[in-house]
């Protein structure tokens, strides 16, 4: 079982009336997480492998003919106010969380949401993962600033037009079969007359990324934007891991 599944395994394992909310985010179930959704571990840069691209493209079509809307089980009791107090909890007992580059979220700990999630990942999981959501888009824009990714990304751009690809940055080609299945997506059948064009596309662009030395240049940079970025926080990093860690066994190996 993949390190996806068994992370999804885990969250399913929380009671159907505690889903994940994050500040005033709608809620939806763990039911509906498996959605069938093949870019939710899409690298941050865009880099793409030749066997990734070969396999399924970008993983923008495949998407499109298997996802599904998440299922909320919880939505017919939608009008029931004891019901969403509990589910949600109540702003009584709101805690307003401070994260780095004054940010903030918060959540309700009378909710199920706050007792199911701190019982499997424990009661500073949902600080630190906030907090490094917020410190991995700082290190992601580092990197994307850093000489060492922009030459490379100059390197991949010529090689794209060298193979009549044209593209000014690395997120364009998605765009561009994004936009094809926006434009088509209603018609299943011309969904998959798509699948050639994304997987010629996506072969590109891996190509060019590899020629460009674009995986090589990434990990230099983020290397040293992470040390700038996470400073005297990177412990943190490791205790979120370990609660992470833990919840992923358990979910491999559930008592109940």
């Amino acid at each position: 079982m993949s390190r996806l599944a068994q992370h999804r395994r885990a969250l399913g394992r929380t009671p159907r009336s505690a889903p994940h909310r994050l500040g005033d985010v709608p809620p939806s179930a763990p039911a509906g997480l498996t959605t069938g959704d093949h870019r939710v571990d899409a690298n941050p840069y865009g880099l793409l492998t030749g066997a990734q691209a070969a396999a399924d493209g970008f993983g923008v079509i495949s998407t499109a003919l298997d996802l599904k809307p998440a299922a909320d089980p919880n939505q017919a009791h939608a009008g029931e106010e004891p019901w969403q107090a509990a589910l949600l909890g109540t702003e009584a007992h709101r805690v307003t969380v401070d994260l780095p580059d004054r940010q903030q979220f918060f959540y309700n700990d009378d909710s199920c949401l706050a007792s199911a999630r701190d019982s499997l990942y424990g009661p500073d999981y949902f600080r630190l993962f906030n907090t490094f959501q917020v410190l991995g888009g700082k290190v992601v824009a580092g990197v994307q600033a850093d000489g060492r990714f922009t030459a490379a990304e100059a390197r991949w751009r010529d090689c794209m037009s060298a193979a009549h690809r044209p593209a000014a940055h690395l997120g364009d080609p998605v765009a561009a079969i994004d936009r094809q299945v926006e434009r088509d997506g209603t018609d299943p059948a011309k969904t998959r007359e798509l699948i050639g064009g994304e997987l010629a596309l996506a072969g590109a662009s891996a190509r060019c990324q590899q020629q460009a030395d674009l995986a090589d240049a990434v990990a230099r940079a983020q290397a040293d934007v992470e040390r700038a970025v996470l400073g005297t926080d990177r412990p943190l990093l490791d205790q979120l891991r370990t609660l992470r860690g833990r919840a992923l066994a358990r979910a491999s190996h559930p008592t109940s």
